[in-house]
């Protein structure tokens, strides 16, 4: 596990054999100023640990219904120093060789290198960004592993992207289609989703006044990296009104809010961003 690096070391033929196809899942990175507390909201939520610390200071959780989370503390404690409340995407697969070879084979460029845990690398994004990847550990390192069990299956998770309509947007399109991520249906011009049900699900939202999709100094050695930047979202397929009493009981004040015709759950959570819990777009 670690935060979005440049590789020290060409790809390496450590890499586990596999010949399915390989899959990605949804996997943000967030960085906040209180990772036992986040912890705690995602938990809430219906999300389950893989994998932690002692001290709860970092998680990777996962929910039932596909996706997962990286818990990792801001600042300081940072190697790129990401503020509280940024989220980085990335995706977690089985194999980062074979998943690197893969991408590859459909025209995308991907960086691989060998961790003392387990292959990193990042995927060049359409517009230059770094995508990370993950491969599971099979070593765990003085890190506490967990089966995920009491994963809530209703509950997804979705990677909310900056995707201004029209040519950026289709771009986007394209690239997470090479990642197995789908369109939903047509969308329109506020909102339009790509899932690969099991694996989470990637939203391009129309850009908000100043948000990007990315920024640059990414890693202190390397300034010229771009980060890809993406927003925590949920989708679900428990009764609305009952999840937000069930937030708001535990300390986390939500609401429904109807807007558009699209109805969802907001809540803010410990660093004080915004989340919304839509319900389920996709089977």
């Amino acid at each position: 596990m670690t935060e979005h690096t440049v590789p020290a070391q060409p790809d390496t033929s450590s890499e586990r054999s596999t010949t399915e196809p390989a899959a990605f899942t949804v996997f943000p990175l967030r960085f906040t100023a209180d990772p036992a507390a986040l912890i705690t909201f995602l938990r809430t939520l219906g999300m389950a640990p893989l994998i932690t610390t002692e001290g709860d200071g970092f998680a990777d959780l996962v929910a039932g219904g596909g996706g997962r989370v990286m818990v990792h503390a801001a600042g300081a404690a940072s190697a790129t120093g990401a503020p509280a409340g940024e989220t980085q995407l990335s995706m977690a697969v089985t194999a980062a060789g074979s998943a690197a070879e893969q991408l590859r084979s459909a025209g995308l460029e991907v960086a691989v290198w060998d961790e003392s845990y387990g292959l990193q690398g990042n995927i060049t994004g359409p517009h230059g960004e770094a995508i990370g990847i993950n491969e599971d550990q099979e070593d765990h390192y003085g890190y506490l592993a967990h089966s995920g069990a009491g994963a809530d299956e209703r509950l997804s998770v979705t990677a909310v992207r900056a995707s201004a309509d029209g040519p950026q947007r289709e771009c986007d399109v394209e690239f997470f289609g090479a990642l197995g991520f789908t369109p939903v249906d047509e969308g329109n011009h506020w909102y339009r989703a790509l899932a690969n049900p099991g694996h989470g699900a990637i939203g391009l939202h129309e850009p908000a006044d100043g948000e990007a999709a990315h920024r640059p100094g990414g890693d202190p050695g390397h300034p010229e990296l771009q980060v890809s930047l993406v927003r925590i979202g949920f989708e679900t397929t428990e009764d609305l009104e009952a999840l937000a009493e069930r937030l708001s009981a535990a300390g986390y004040p939500a609401r429904v809010v109807a807007r558009d015709g699209v109805r969802s759950v907001h809540v803010s959570d410990p660093d004080g961003e915004h989340v919304e819990i839509h319900s389920r777009s996709w089977r």
